[in-house]
């Protein structure tokens, strides 16, 4: 019996080493990144679009301090303002409220607007939303605006990050909105590891497994919910 649950801990022992191994692995992440996100599209290549679908979750408004925070995702932002100042598109179609259904804050729509007006961007040329409190109520919130501003049938570009793309994408198609993908801030680096970071443990690696893992299980319940 002792001997067979000492061979029960190595066993379990050698199964948490291996797992750690793998999940830490660089080259095996920029793999598995690089096939769920896909290369980034090259702004060059973009026609005209009616206007530039921008999806929040990038920032949250601190009250207290009267104050916009950004977090790892405001690439979106970044890029979307880019892409609006080489005229790719004529507007900017917002779309993310707060998430929190008891505690009523400032969403994101709200002061995203102001921010972007900040940045130069003509306030007529911006359209918002924030009663979405996920991927597929941002879809259908936006095509109810686009509906109600008579421009659901026009082409518009899609810009969120990268693993979550194929998620946004299936939404705003499935509503009926004919929308370009734009992918930003890619979790694949820009180029492969070095040979000699293939075999070192890297803890950021093993952190951002975790943005793809709930990203994996949204899609497959929004695919079992018919939402994309």
């Amino acid at each position: 019996m002792v001997f067979n649950n000492l061979k029960k801990r190595r066993l379990l022992l050698v199964l948490a080493i291996g797992i750690l191994i793998v999940f830490s692995n660089q080259l095996i992440y920029y793999q598995v990144s690089g096939w769920w996100e896909g290369e980034l599209e090259k702004s060059e290549s973009l026609q005209q679009y009616e206007g530039i679908i921008l999806l929040g979750g990038f920032s949250n408004y601190r009250s207290k301090s009267r104050r916009i925070q950004f977090t790892r995702s405001s690439d979106r932002l970044l890029q979307a303002v880019r892409l609006y100042k080489e005229g790719k598109a004529n507007r900017f179609i917002f779309t993310g409220g707060s998430s929190r259904i008891i505690i009523r804050e400032k969403s994101s729509g709200e002061f995203l607007k102001e921010y972007l007006v900040l940045l130069g961007i003509p306030e007529d040329s911006i359209l918002t939303e924030w009663q979405a409190r996920n991927t597929y109520e941002n879809a259908v919130e936006t095509w109810k605006l686009l509906k109600a501003e008579g421009i659901s049938d026009k082409k518009f570009l899609l810009v969120t990050s990268g693993f979550h793309m194929k998620r946004a994408l299936g939404c705003f198609k499935k509503v009926g909105i004919d929308v370009t993908p734009f992918k930003t801030d890619a979790l694949q680096g820009n180029v492969p590891p070095e040979i000699w970071e293939c075999f070192m443990p890297s803890a950021s690696v093993l952190a951002t497994w975790e943005l793809l893992f709930k990203e994996w299980v949204g899609y497959a319940v929004y695919s079992v919910k018919g939402y994309v």
